[in-house]
């Protein structure tokens, strides 16, 4: 089975490296890729694509919001995963209705990061 492309997009290296971390620590199966902005995600994402984004909300530039938006218009199919400092039920809703299918809020265990990921992976193996 190919390796599943998980790109994270965070403005925080801390919260870019756990994520790594955790990837590359409980599985085998994951490339990991990072971003610190919105702007340097939609980059990579021009140049390669990617199976899973996880994406903070609150970031210099675009906002995480902005991001989910452009992307599900570019690249329809893309699963997208909110991590965020700020959650509320308002941005949960707001990030859902744009497209994202979870909304984890910091800070995280590594298990439910991982468990999200996890889920999504199955979703598109059915």
């Amino acid at each position: 089975m190919a390796k599943i492309k998980l790109l994270i997009i965070d403005d925080e290296k801390v919260i870019q490296q756990s994520c790594y971390d955790i990837f590359t620590e409980k599985s085998n199966r994951y490339d990991i890729f990072t971003a610190s902005s919105g702007d340097a995600a939609l980059d990579k994402l021009e140049k390669k694509s990617f199976d899973i984004i996880l994406t903070d909300l609150k970031m210099p530039g675009m906002s995480g919001l902005k991001l989910i938006s452009t992307i599900r218009s570019k690249f329809p199919n893309m699963a997208i995963i909110v991590i965020t400092g700020y959650a509320t039920v308002k941005t949960a809703v707001e990030a859902m209705k744009l497209g994202a299918i979870d909304f984890i809020p910091k800070p995280f265990t590594p298990d439910e990061i991982f468990s999200a990921v996890e889920n999504v992976v199955s979703q598109m193996n059915d």
